[in-house]
């Protein structure tokens, strides 16, 4: 079994409406917080840190993004109304099996890796796109 493959195993039941075979994971719902611990397991099996900002993204980093700039990948994993099963998934799990992969290689990166799981991306629930990944966050002054 490969990478990927042991990654997608828990997700293909969650959210999917077995009338029309579609996914429904929508924004702040059951399935969403299924989805939610799933990745913050994931990143915890990695021993990554997992940060949640104020939108609600999920952050799971290898190395300190406050040292210096990092580099992020990953996706969402929320859906529209009866949305296929990879559109956002794919891209966490990809991020997840990449940092699987240059760990194997005994990859040590210079800076800090991030893997994000934007929060409402589709905007299936709330009928506003990209909510997470629009939002921009500014650290309070000190």
């Amino acid at each position: 079994m490969t990478i990927f493959d042991r990654l997608w195993a828990d997700l293909p039941p969650v959210g999917r409406d077995p009338r029309t075979g579609g996914y429904r994971r929508f924004a702040w719902t059951r399935e969403d917080r299924v989805l939610r611990e799933w990745f913050a397991g994931e990143a915890s099996a990695r021993g990554l840190d997992v940060v949640c900002d104020r939108a609600g993204n999920q952050w799971a980093w290898w190395g300190d993004p406050d040292a210096c700039p990092g580099v992020v990948t990953g996706s969402h994993l929320d859906s529209v109304p009866d949305g296929g099963a990879f559109d956002g998934p794919l891209g966490v799990i990809s991020a997840f099996a990449a940092i699987d992969e240059l760990r194997a290689e005994g990859f040590a990166p210079a800076r800090p890796v991030g893997v994000v799981n934007f929060g409402d991306e589709e905007g299936a629930r709330f009928g506003v796109a990209c909510a997470g990944s629009r939002l921009r966050l500014r650290r309070a002054a000190h």
